[in-house]
């Protein structure tokens, strides 16, 4: 059974087999999030020919696949992408996969594939991803774009993220117990007074007012009514 991470890609190396409009794309995700790109294909589209004279961390290679020797490449990668149509490579590419212990993508094969590239999105802070596991790329697109549309319509959304963000830190700096602290996320985010400043667009009213809140808790002179849960 799959499910969702972020792991962090700055430094991994990454190799895609596949030189067209897929592997581009999967080249252009992961150099964006820092990681070394080596390409493999016969063929390359212009773009990634493009894309490879101005970043030094992308690495086309000029091979076939089918008779190339890709144990070392595959030695080298810590993930690695099928970006072809040849379905016969995937059980070479599976097999390597296991013996060099790398993660591997087979954006041919949506059912046999160890790890899924979901369609992701970003605004102001709050990152998402989705994916149909292969049923629908479209639909998956869609789903992304009306996340994305439906928070820059949920300003409160993003008022209550920074007002959160500051008390979690806030908090850590005050070295207030775990167990307290997990408590107060869930006590101050459904205080009335600290809502509704947030709700108005007020952080930094709502900063302040959840220092004071905070302190009134640690002292005892408010008492959680919710029990401690992973936050």
């Amino acid at each position: 059974m799959r499910i969702p991470l972020y792991i962090e890609m700055a430094g991994k190396n990454v190799l895609i087999i596949g030189g067209g409009e897929v592997g581009t794309s999967r080249a252009k995700k992961f150099l964006d999030a820092g990681a070394n790109v080596r390409v493999l294909s016969l063929e390359f589209i212009p773009e990634i020919k493009e894309l490879e004279k101005n970043n030094p961390r992308l690495k086309l290679i000029e091979e076939d696949a089918n008779t190339f020797n890709l144990e070392p490449l595959f030695e080298w990668a810590h993930f690695v992408t099928i970006a072809v149509g040849d379905l016969k490579l995937n059980e070479v590419a599976k097999n390597l996969a296991a013996k060099k212990k790398c993660l591997l993508n087979l954006a041919n094969d949506s059912s046999q594939t160890e790890v899924v590239v979901p369609f992701d999105g970003e605004y102001e802070g709050i990152r998402f991803a989705v994916t149909t596991e292969g049923k629908s790329g479209v639909v998956a697109r869609m789903i992304r774009d009306s996340i994305l549309e439906m928070l820059k319509k949920d300003d409160e959304k993003i008022y209550l993220l920074r007002a959160m963000e500051y008390l979690k830190k806030y908090m850590k700096a005050e070295k207030v117990p775990i167990d307290l602290r997990m408590s107060l996320y869930f006590e101050i985010s459904s205080d009335k007074e600290f809502r509704s400043l947030v709700r108005d667009g007020n952080v930094e009213e709502a900063k302040s007012l959840a220092e004071k809140l905070v302190q009134e808790y640690v002292s005892g002179k408010r008492v959680p009514k919710s029990k401690s849960l992973t936050f």
